[in-house]
């Protein structure tokens, strides 16, 4: 098996963290797509981590309770939902995550993170509804209405993610790395492994990944569903450079989507996705 490390087992405890999250109603879609084109919204000196030759990106929704260390949940500005969509990297010999996309949709709570972190949130109207064990997503940003309108449904046992799997490769992920008017820095997070199970999916639209060359309504390789975990964030700190102090090279995404090979859509068909 060709696949760049992980960090998995990470202890659940730390010390030092700065940031509670709970993160609850979790859906993860993941892609393989070719290393070139997350390669070329990477600063040096990120790396794309590939498995078994392919880069991955992940749609990952979920429902996010969130205080710093030295305040209480507040009802207003501690819950939102967010979506992000993240690929898988290498730093400095690091494992960790990128997000190519960080939405949101409660503007209080982005503000406190943008005074408070490097977190490049932008805001979307998002409806995250249940009827019984189906879940309804919608999301519109800017000129794209909708964004994302999606429905699913989590079915079967929940289990941990086999050990040296893709899916513990894809889900077992203890550090972030983002790119910041200060440069590079990095984070860790804390929280128990995952315990995830199968989940039916059916999506009408899906536009995340388009500013970068992706087309994300193909039905994905691999999705999961979990009710979530308690995480401490850790402080972010800045990333020693292995060379100079030369400014990293900073990317800019392509405004059309870039040719795929033919693939099934989603078209509205309930497909069913393994879990771990």
């Amino acid at each position: 098996m060709n696949q760049d490390p992980i960090d998995a087992g990470k202890p659940i405890a730390m010390q030092s963290w700065v940031w509670s999250q709970h993160w609850t109603e979790m859906l993860f879609l993941h892609w393989r797509v070719d290393p070139a084109t997350i390669q070329a919204c990477l600063p040096e000196p990120v790396t794309v981590a590939t498995y078994d030759g392919s880069a991955w990106v992940s749609l990952v929704l979920f429902r996010l309770r969130v205080r710093p260390r030295w305040l209480p949940f507040v009802p207003w500005i501690s819950s939102l939902v967010e979506v992000n969509l993240r690929t898988y990297v290498t730093c400095n010999g690091q494992p960790g995550i990128w997000f190519l996309s960080v939405h949101a949709n409660n503007r209080p709570a982005m503000a406190l993170a943008r005074l408070l972190t490097p977190l490049p949130y932008e805001h979307a109207a998002m409806q995250y509804d249940s009827i019984g064990n189906q879940r309804l997503f919608q999301a519109e940003a800017g000129s794209l209405k909708p964004l994302c309108d999606l429905a699913f449904c989590p079915s079967g046992s929940q289990v941990e993610c086999r050990k040296d799997s893709l899916d513990e490769w894809l889900l077992e992920r203890y550090r972030l790395f983002i790119d910041s008017d200060k440069g590079l820095m990095r984070a860790e997070v804390a929280h128990p492994r995952w315990v995830v199970q199968h989940v039916a999916v059916e999506a009408a639209v899906n536009n995340f990944g388009r500013n970068i060359g992706l087309n994300l309504l193909l039905v994905p390789d691999v999705a999961h569903f979990s009710m979530g975990v308690n995480a401490h964030f850790g402080p972010f700190q800045p990333v020693p450079l292995s060379d100079s102090n030369e400014p990293l090279q900073r990317c800019f995404p392509r405004t059309e989507p870039a040719s795929e090979s033919p693939r099934p859509l989603y078209q509205n068909r309930l497909t069913v996705h393994r879990g771990a």
